[in-house]
């Protein structure tokens, strides 16, 4: 049965959706920055290992810069972790919405079949009282 909440249902419904869409590439971007973090905290380790053994020129520039880049992925992991966080909000908000919606739809369907219920039983108690009324006119023999 139509009700007059389908549209607002629908909206809804696709708000989840593209969130759900959008949610998920967040938690690919973050999956690859913490691959980035892995390899570059390995290859930091590799080369002052290296560093330590080899005392040729100095290694110290590098592994500042690679600390750097270190500290830039910890800094985009934290934002994309605060992104994340707030699309979730967003969308644990729009199934609450949409939860609403569908609560109020369906207790608009139960209402109209109460109501064809009811309008049903009218009939069929005036039928009856009609039956009634008729056996009540009739001379008795």
């Amino acid at each position: 049965m139509k009700t007059p909440f389908d549209a607002a249902m629908r909206v809804r419904r696709r708000e989840i959706e593209r969130a759900q869409v959008v949610i998920n590439r967040q938690i690919g971007q973050l999956l690859q920055i913490e691959q980035h973090q892995a390899a570059l905290t390995a290859r930091l380790a590799q080369e002052a290992a290296a560093a330590a053994v080899h005392h040729g020129p100095s290694a110290h520039a590098y592994l500042a810069r690679m600390r750097q880049q270190r500290l830039h992925l910890a800094e985009q992991r934290a934002e994309a972790d605060r992104q994340l966080a707030h699309m979730r909000a967003a969308a644990q908000a729009a199934y609450g919405d949409f939860k609403a919606i569908e609560s109020a739809a369906d207790a608009f369907r139960d209402d109209e079949t109460r109501k064809i219920a009811n309008g049903e039983q009218s009939h069929l108690d005036d039928v009856a009282a009609t039956a009634i009324a008729r056996l009540s006119r009739r001379p008795r023999a």
